[in-house]
């Protein structure tokens, strides 16, 4: 009897392996992968414009123009970061002017952790906040700077993506 439920196991094992794998596969793909197929999220690209260089303003679908700055620069990793976010006036028409926002900052190559840091509202749609980021393994880490406002990620509309690199020591 135990022999012949280890065969029957034995052959249905490798079937479940395969489909545990593809349905693993399919939730990573949904998370990682930019698939460009989105319209209702304006993205802007390292070569678009450099974070590490300077601000960089966004079109919002709904309005108006979303500008981020991060400092100091070039973007460093395991520092006191300085996150600044304007809305301009027209942005500020069609969203109005919430208490905060949140900047969700994920790795677009690899997991690096929950990074949310919320955005206080300063006044004239200037919002402020702080944050650190963590070290990377790799040379490089692209990050996806994703504009929300405070608890409700679904609202997300503008993402600024920049690069981070390691320093070594002796290198600037």
């Amino acid at each position: 009897m135990a022999g012949s439920l280890a065969k029957g196991f034995n052959r249905v094992a490798p079937w479940l392996v395969a489909v545990l794998l593809l349905a693993t596969a399919w939730v990573l793909a949904d998370r990682y992968l930019d698939t460009g197929g989105s319209d209702d999220i304006t993205i802007v690209q390292p070569g678009d414009c450099d974070l590490n260089t300077r601000p960089c303003s966004a079109p919002h679908p709904a309005g108006g123009t979303l500008t981020l700055a991060i400092t100091p620069r070039p973007v460093p990793m395991l520092q006191r970061l300085d996150l600044t976010l304007k809305l301009d006036a027209a942005a500020r028409a069609s969203l109005g002017e919430p208490e905060a926002l949140e900047l969700d900052l994920a790795g677009v190559e690899m997991y690096m952790g929950f990074q949310r840091p919320r955005l206080e509202h300063t006044g004239n749609g200037r919002y402020t906040g702080e944050t650190t980021l963590p070290i990377c393994t790799t040379e490089a880490m692209t990050w996806a700077a994703t504009v929300m406002p405070a608890g409700d990620p679904d609202a997300a509309r503008v993402q600024f993506r920049f690069i981070t690199r390691r320093s070594h020591a002796g290198t600037p």
